[in-house]
């Protein structure tokens, strides 16, 4: 099995590279036809830098709320209280507050941030609730017996316990946090306060279709691509071999 995991994995890993290396291809070909003549591609490579890094700062904070919060509120009888409410906190269109965000931190870094956060926590909060609730009763008792007991159970029980499902969770998280700051970008960015790709992304599209749209397009298509291939599907792949059932 494990040489079929370590098999699967490299073909894996040569698709990914095949269909990058034909996407820039594409790029290139266009650029080469002077397709992208206009385009600025500094301002492009720094708006990208900051919406990732905005991105990557979002889910670092959401992660450990998430993780922190499923820990604390998984395995009291609080959970079942909680449950509904989160749930109820989840639904809430996050787009519709963002108004408050601006005014309460203004049109900031810190606001997108917190933002995004808003967003990318609940994935990952379900997903470590679910496996706590979900985990059969005999792993709980086994890991009273052998010590893992109040606050032991955090390191050597929960924690190995969740970690596919925050994997799980962090996938959906990101997917939704990529809208989440790009869309802030945007909002923001109509009133002249903030850079990254959603505000490049708004002032080429102003005057319709072009180049610079398109080259932000496969640009961001390319970058959420190599970080699903490259960050999350080994990831997934490596929890399910080593965590599945």
């Amino acid at each position: 099995m494990n040489a079929k995991w370590h098999r699967h994995h490299r073909l894996r890993y040569r698709r990914t590279l095949l269909i990058m290396a034909a996407v820039l291809l594409l790029a290139g070909t266009l650029a080469a036809g002077g397709y992208f003549a206009g385009v600025s591609w500094p301002a492009l490579a720094d708006a990208l830098i900051r919406t990732t890094y905005r991105l990557a700062a979002s889910y670092l904070l959401a992660l450990a709320l998430g993780v922190a919060l499923a820990l604390l509120v998984g395995w009291s009888p609080v959970a079942d209280y909680l449950f509904p409410v989160f749930d109820i906190l989840q639904n809430i269109p996050s787009f519709a507050l963002i108004p408050l965000f601006i005014y309460f931190f203004g049109a900031t870094d810190e606001m997108i941030i917190l933002f995004a956060v808003s967003s990318i926590i609940w994935p990952i909060l379900f997903a470590v609730l679910t496996a706590i609730r979900g985990a059969h009763v005999d792993l709980s008792d086994a890991a009273t017996v052998y010590g893992a007991r109040g606050w032991r159970r955090v390191p050597y029980y929960l924690a190995p316990l969740s970690y596919p499902a925050i994997l799980t969770g962090s996938v959906v998280g990101i997917a939704i946090g990529w809208e989440a700051v790009i869309g802030a970008e945007i909002i923001v960015a109509a009133i002249g306060a903030t850079t990254g790709f959603g505000a490049f992304i708004a002032e080429a599209g102003a005057s319709g279709l072009n180049a610079a749209t398109i080259a932000g397009t496969l640009s961001i298509l390319l970058l959420v691509f190599v970080v699903n291939r490259l960050v999350w599907a080994p990831l997934l792949a490596e929890s399910s071999y080593r965590y599945g059932e």
